[in-house]
């Protein structure tokens, strides 16, 4: 299920439950839910031709032909809520919905409720295009209608769940066991925009013209008409949407096919022809401006257009040129919050991940603290697992990540632990290190891989203890994460562990760490172990003596070519197949 369907469904359930007097606490539950899904970016929703769309993005399911109607029986055309709506005032659409009709519609009723963070446009009779939505706030030019169904609207069972409850644990109670985190408001304006400021602020240049829309279509196939955005105070012509032109030879498309706001193209063919032109300061001032309208009007792709635009025109300029430097300033006043928060939220969809994943990272810190909060509250799996995939590749700000560690939910340990081993964060050894005793054992298990993976001498010590967890799964991540020599330091202590390991498969694991450090030590070690010992006291098992075989063929030093050698005419059969095959297999590869 998309991001879309998702927060459409919890929207369609929320209303549903709220006519159900009985069902308070799921009530709170599903209003909670849908809080959370709302904190970072605006949302319009309409019902259009018999289904439910979320900015402009069809959506199916079950439960949502029940959300279809009720718009339709107060006849609402669209309703657009902000980022972090007020809870109060959501709670009074909510009920709204859920109530039937009376003498006042919806707008009246929340205009004098006093709502005034939400917009909700009434459909009109005459045409199908819906008019610019209004705050509901203001009661100046409602239009009156009767009511669809001339009677008292009914209870809708939730009374009292604000009144002397108020909503202080929204952003602490979980969600199907994700916590809501809160936002951080929207960043200050520019120093030499704010009024009083000493410097004299720069004039913007207007962005190029929008090309004039192309002719009419035949009468056959009649204009499709477009509504105003939710916020835009100014309604739209009913005409053709505008189709930037086609770019020509010399400004070829974005990578990736990425698009841009209208006249946005010719902007960035400028700059592709001569990123060093004197004028390219009021050119990058121009994009940031498209980069503004385009989160004005919900377009996060345009966004990364423009974005990646920028950052593959400053890759071809000199490293020595003074014009760098506004490149990256160009880009700091486009890394917002919103913008990243925006970025985010493309990380889900297959034709725009790597591109978004690459803007990102230049966001640095900045995208590090946003992808967090994804990791904690997105309501899905597959949500988290975009974000989580995402911070994989970040190269800046994730020293964050150690101190995500305290969280107090443990899938949020368990993730970021995964995230410091593939990341190989040793200031993150010590925080680590105190999650060992931790009562879930899949954190235990993250927290030991990613030890595991660091490998440095701060490791050994927390890798001693994590090896004698009384969990073999635990045991066993220590064993297959470590290798390389830059574990050297923890040959001796896997040595002492395989003598104390009861559990063969983690056994077995040791013995193939051992071939995958390579020192010294640990060739000495797995000499040891493939040999057969006494005929009768003390002989290995057979499995034991053909993994410290693979051992040695792991390590593939001098010494371990030589006993592979001896082994290949070895008594057990087994054994002897094993070690041949080894040293055929050596036999190809240059000796270290």
């Amino acid at each position: 299920m998309s991001t879309h369907e998702t927060l459409a469904a919890r929207f369609a359930r929320c209303v549903t439950l709220f006519r159900e007097p009985g069902a308070r606490e799921d009530q709170k539950a599903e209003f909670r839910a849908l809080l959370g899904l709302l904190q970072d970016a605006a949302v319009s929703l309409r019902a259009a031709g018999g289904r439910l769309e979320i900015n402009g993005i069809p959506c199916e399911g079950e439960g949502l032909t029940g959300l279809v109607q009720r718009l339709d029986l107060h006849g609402i055309g669209e309703i657009a809520l902000p980022a972090a709506p007020p809870p109060p005032q959501l709670f009074q659409l909510v009920r709204a919905l859920a109530d039937q009709p009376g003498t006042d519609d919806i707008p009246s009723r929340l205009a004098a409720a006093g709502v005034d963070r939400l917009r909700v446009t009434l459909a009109s009779p005459e045409t199908s295009e819906a008019p610019p939505p209004r705050p509901v706030a203001s009661s100046e030019d409602v239009e009156s209608r009767d009511a669809i169904i001339p009677r008292t609207s009914r209870p809708s069972g939730t009374e009292g769940i604000l009144r002397g409850e108020p909503w202080r644990d929204t952003k602490s109670v979980p969600i199907d066991g994700v916590p809501l985190v809160s936002h951080d408001p929207p960043p200050p304006p520019a120093a030499d925009a704010l009024p009083g400021s000493s410097r004299p602020a720069r004039a913007t240049p207007a962005p190029p013209p929008v090309p004039p829309a192309p002719p009419a279509p035949p009468p056959s196939q009649p204009p499709a008409t477009v509504a105003a955005p939710p916020g835009d105070p100014t309604p739209r012509a009913k005409a053709a949407a505008p189709v930037p032109p086609a770019p020509t030879p010399k400004s070829p498309a974005p990578a990736g096919s990425l698009p841009l706001p209208a006249g946005a193209a010719d902007v960035v063919a400028q700059l592709t022809r001569d990123p060093t032109a004197p004028g390219v300061g009021d050119l990058l001032a121009a994009l940031v401006h498209h980069v503004e309208l385009a989160l004005k009007q919900r377009r996060p792709d345009q966004l990364l257009g423009v974005i990646s635009a920028i950052v593959r025109v400053e890759e071809s300029v000199p490293e020595a040129s003074g014009m760098r430097r506004q490149y990256a300033i160009a880009l700091r006043r486009v890394y917002t919050k919103s913008a990243l928060d925006a970025l985010v939220y493309l990380l889900p969809e297959p034709k725009y991940r790597a591109d978004a994943v690459a803007a990102l990272r230049r966001g640095g810190a900045g995208a590090v603290e946003v992808l967090m909060d994804r990791l904690v509250a997105s309501p899905t799996m597959d949500e988290r697992r975009s974000a989580f995939d995402a911070l994989r590749h970040m190269t800046e700000g994730t020293d964050q990540l150690v101190h995500a560690l305290e969280h107090r939910e443990w899938f949020v340990v368990r993730n970021v632990a995964e995230l410091i081993g593939e990341l190989g964060i040793e200031a993150a050894v010590p925080g680590l290190a105190r999650h060992l005793e931790h009562e879930d054992e899949r954190v235990r298990k993250a927290v030991a891989l990613a030890l595991a993976k660091i490998g440095t001498r701060a490791a050994v010590e927390p890798l001693r203890r994590a090896l004698h967890d009384p969990s073999p799964d635990v045991r066993m991540q220590v064993a297959l994460g470590i290798g390389g020599q830059k574990s050297a330091a923890l040959a001796m202590p896997l040595v002492v562990a395989m003598d104390e390991e009861k559990d063969e498969a983690v056994l077995r694991e040791l013995i193939l760490a051992l071939g995958r450090i390579a020192s010294p030590d640990a060739v000495q070690a797995l000499i040891k172990c493939s040999q057969p010992a006494g005929r009768i006291f003390g002989r290995k098992s057979a499995s034991l003596r053909l993994a410290a075989v693979e051992g040695l063929r792991l390590a593939a030093t001098p010494a371990a070519r030589g006993t592979l050698d001896g082994l290949a005419d070895d008594g057990d059969k087994q054994v002897r197949a094993a070690a041949r095959s080894a040293v055929s297999e050596l036999g190809r590869k240059p000796r270290r």
